[in-house]
């Protein structure tokens, strides 16, 4: 009879192994289960925690992209800056998501790739592996990317970010009921949770994350009659992430505003993000990977990420966290412990070099 069970994926050893951890690899990842007698503490079935088994657990990232006229105009008018909207949005995305070539589990992680205009277009939901399947080089999924904004957007006369992000959190939801095939995704899956601590001025809080980000960006505002509504603002945590491409005195920049989530870890900071100048191309493709790989939520998180525990924002990065509530200096990162960087909900990166991060400019 079976003397020992593994903490993580209940394998049972007459034995226990030489170190006491599960040999049961790719099964059991690798460092994460060891060796308990039977009946002598919970498993991982019946203590209420998620074990770590990417066999059927999912991540997914929703990208839900402007893909309206506009976004053909030059990016940066009073730049010297050289592409169109278009361009700007599909190199970074393509460089952000690229940066997660590294990632392992990467057929666990789910991209839905959306446009909207008039009306919103789910395009797919794909693998991280998958794209890397179908596309050699960040410049090819760039090309894909930038094809599909300028012509699969219905009625790309209008921004309707009602429907965009209605259609973003429907898909969320259903990621978080285990089964994406009413939208042609994979189905008979667990998203990872992910336990964050949610500090206010009064008191902290454990709050479980499921592994999703919405993003959504435009250059525009919401111009059809109904008046803009968030489903996203009734969870108990929101995952939405905005973005502005544009002037930050644009009307369009107030509607994203107050659409984005407020981050758990670094609040009163939230998730949006202003795009108004060439300097700022690094924090768009930030952003897209950030988004792509859950890794946060709001300006804080990403400098984390981007600088490892060591926040160096540029100015108007500065001023942007300001106005959201929480500049470097009051967002609680202790650049001395490790514990409190962000770490990514569907998995971590290796670091990327200058070389490869570069890739798809």
């Amino acid at each position: 009879m079976p003397q020992y069970i593994c903490s993580q994926c209940n394998k049972e050893y007459d034995t226990i192994t030489a170190d006491g951890f599960c040999t049961n690899q790719p099964e059991c990842e690798f460092g994460t289960g060891w060796l308990r007698e039977k009946g002598s503490a919970k498993s991982a079935d019946d203590s209420g925690l998620t074990p770590l088994e990417f066999g059927n657990e999912a991540g997914l990232c929703i990208l839900m992209m402007d893909g309206s006229f506009s976004m053909n105009e030059p990016a940066f008018p009073e730049s010297d800056y050289p592409g169109t909207r278009y361009k700007l949005v599909a190199m970074n995305a393509a460089g952000g998501i690229w940066s997660l070539k590294s990632m392992t589990h990467r057929e666990s992680a789910y991209l839905a790739l959306a446009v909207f205009g008039g009306e919103p277009k789910l395009v797919s939901i794909k693998s991280v592996e998958d794209i890397f399947k179908e596309h050699d080089t960040p410049e090819a999924l760039a090309d894909s990317i930038q094809k599909t904004l300028e012509n699969e957007t219905p009625d790309a006369r209008f921004t309707n970010i009602n429907s965009a992000v209605q259609l973003a959190y429907e898909i969320k939801q259903a990621f978080i009921g285990g089964d994406l095939s009413g939208f042609g995704g994979p189905t008979d899956f667990k998203p990872v949770i992910h336990p964050v601590v949610r500090g206010s001025e009064e008191r902290e809080e454990f709050i479980d994350i499921p592994n999703v980000r919405a993003l959504i960006y435009t250059d525009g505002e919401h111009n059809v009659t109904s008046a803009i509504k968030n489903p996203f603002a009734g969870d108990e945590q929101s995952v939405l992430i905005t973005a502005f491409i544009g002037e930050k005195d644009a009307k369009g920049v107030s509607q994203m505003q107050g659409l984005a989530c407020t981050c758990p870890k670094h609040g009163p900071a939230n998730g949006f993000f202003l795009i108004d100048s060439p300097e700022r191309v690094q924090t768009l493709r930030g952003i897209f990977r950030m988004a792509s790989g859950a890794s946060g939520f709001c300006s804080a998180c990403l400098h984390v990420e981007q600088k490892g525990l060591e926040i160096t924002e540029p100015e108007s990065d500065l001023e942007e966290a300001g106005e959201s509530g929480a500049g470097p200096a009051e967002t609680g990162v202790d650049s001395e412990n490790p514990s409190d960087k962000e770490e990514s909900i569907v998995d971590t990166p290796a670091p990327q070099s200058e070389t490869s991060s570069s890739q798809g400019t």
